[in-house]
């Protein structure tokens, strides 16, 4: 999961790196072209002097935007548009954030403010009038704005610049997801098992597990104590005294004999490797 991550990280970084040479490359030849399509001076249906009037075709799917050079104070109403019957068509004023997107002149200053905006019902000759003390120039927005999309070199540079840099912050955030990944190291679990000694070993296979108290062949012996015990304790006679004496003896006779054989045993089995 980790590796996969990592990745799409890298690919995410080389992308937008591409991009984003791609958007600097093309960057001055667009800037070129943009400055050169939405020129006021040079891009305009028409151009108005104080108190003139001119003629243009006017499509109702379009809005007509009126500009004026920056700090000349132009009022809506001094800008008047009329039909062939002289009706007048009413524009829509702008507000105070729509007026900041000025144009630029030849030199790419932006310096053309924008004033009223017109827009028409049907397709045919309208009239504009200057009513004012100021130049003014009629824009077409529509067909600057198709100028620029169809520019080949221009869409390019917008592309790359809207993809590459969104693109480079995700991959500089992914960088750093992987990264804390990275410091967190696996833990290891390790299993102490202590080895038993030969004593150990000797004790737990000759024991048992009901006696632990004493080992063996010194079992037998503490019965035989036990039970001496127990004839002293009920008669003193000497026909007891005698059969307490031979009860050991035949006691201890076995005793010896089966612990001869069980060592012997034992010796065999601890010679044998069992």
């Amino acid at each position: 999961m980790k590796s996969g991550a990592k990745l799409w990280v890298k690919r995410l970084s080389g992308l937008s790196i591409i991009l984003i040479l791609v958007f600097v490359g093309t960057y001055g030849e667009s800037t070129d072209k943009i400055i050169q399509k939405m020129n006021v001076e040079e891009n305009n249906l028409l151009e108005l002097e104080s108190g003139e009037e001119g003629t243009a075709q006017l499509e109702k799917i379009r809005f007509y935007t009126v500009v004026s050079l920056e700090g000349n104070e132009i009022k809506e109403n001094e800008v008047k548009l009329f039909d062939q019957d002289g009706g007048e068509i009413i524009g829509t004023s702008l507000s105070s954030i729509k007026k900041m997107n000025k144009r630029p002149d030849s030199s790419g200053d932006l310096v053309f403010v924008p004033v009223i905006i017109f827009e028409v019902s049907g397709d045919a000759e309208y009239i504009f009038h200057n009513q004012g003390n100021n130049t003014l120039w009629v824009l077409d927005d529509l067909k600057i704005q198709s100028s620029l999309i169809s520019d080949e070199i221009i869409l390019i540079s917008m592309i790359s610049c809207c993809l590459g840099f969104p693109l480079g912050i995700i991959a500089l955030i992914g960088w750093f997801v992987v990264w804390r990944k990275k410091d967190k190291k696996s833990q290891k679990i390790i299993i102490k098992e202590e080895i038993m000694t030969t004593d150990q070993l000797f004790k737990q296979y000759n024991s048992t597990a009901e006696d632990h108290k004493v080992p063996a062949p010194f079992l037998d012996i503490e019965k035989a104590e036990v039970t001496k015990n127990e004839l002293s304790l009920d008669d003193n006679s000497d026909a007891t005294r005698q059969k307490m004496k031979d009860f050991v003896e035949e006691h201890e006779s076995s005793e010896e004999n089966n612990n001869f054989k069980e060592s012997d045993g034992d010796w065999e089995n601890w010679d044998d490797g069992d």
